[in-house]
């Protein structure tokens, strides 16, 4: 990596905790800001492809979000899903066709949306066992999960056109790296 690569990522690493301090500070905008710290790592992706600019940005970032803001619900929610997502949203439509690219991008959201499920459930709030009642009513629970899975993935897919969007206005304004 170049040093002008490096101080690039720096700064865009201070943007992306910036933002996701910002949203800690904030309740009200924290989602969306935590999406735009988010986009920060997919910046260094946009002409050249930059990939281990983009993972020691997402990584610094990752880091300093973990030990600076102060709802670390902003920070896992970005080093769980929209930090990391841009790096492997590339990825994945450059190697594959639009058809294993959406299922490959599917298969990511739920492992992750699945993953946060049970840690919310089990870990963060065992405390909310008495409110949904006991887990072997599997009938129940399948109606629960299914409920939250298909409006979540709807959900993703206007998240990941608006994102494709987002990228193609940046790569068209912003411009050329050197």
């Amino acid at each position: 990596m170049k040093s002008r690569e490096i101080a690039r990522g720096g700064l865009l690493a201070a943007a992306a905790v910036a933002l996701l301090y910002l949203g800690g500070l904030t309740p009200w905008i924290g989602l969306a800001a935590c999406i735009a710290a988010g986009v920060c790592s997919a910046v260094p992706l946009l002409r050249g492809g930059r990939v281990k600019v983009a993972i020691a940005l997402y990584l610094a970032a990752a880091v300093l979000a973990m030990l600076i803001v102060p709802r670390k619900g902003m920070a896992v929610c970005y080093v769980g899903f929209t930090g990391l997502y841009p790096i492997i949203k590339y990825g994945v439509e450059y190697r594959f066709r639009r058809r294993t690219e959406w299922l490959l991008k599917l298969l990511y959201f739920n492992v992750v949306f699945a993953v946060g499920a049970m840690l919310a459930y089990f870990v963060f709030l065992p405390s909310a066992e008495p409110y949904f009642g006991a887990l072997p009513d599997s009938v129940r629970a399948a109606v629960q999960w299914l409920g939250m899975l298909l409006p979540a993935n709807l959900i993703f897919a206007i998240y990941d056109i608006g994102l494709s969007r987002l990228i193609a206005t940046l790569r068209r304004t912003l411009p050329p790296m050197q």
